[in-house]
């Protein structure tokens, strides 16, 4: 039986501009790169135009990082859950 592991909730409450969208996309993809299944993960905000940039940010900067080894290393450094 494998083990199963539970991550704390995280709730992001910030002003404009302070860094909510990166904090929730390096989340997202530390939780996708441990093989959380992507149904499972929940982001939540009151607008779909932030649901949006959440989404967008984390395409681009799995597609960014899938091009360049430096910016693969940065993104393994954010999106560590370990933080």
């Amino acid at each position: 039986m494998s083990e199963v592991k539970t991550l704390p909730r995280e709730l992001v409450l910030a002003s404009a501009g302070s860094g909510k969208t990166f904090r929730l996309s390096s989340r997202i993809i530390g939780l996708l790169a441990i093989g959380e299944d992507p149904d499972a993960i929940l982001a939540s905000t009151f607008t779909r135009k932030a649901a949006g940039e959440i989404l967008g940010r984390v395409m681009i900067r799995l597609a960014e990082a899938a091009l360049d080894p430096a910016r693969a290393a940065e993104l393994a450094r954010h999106a560590s859950l370990e933080a």
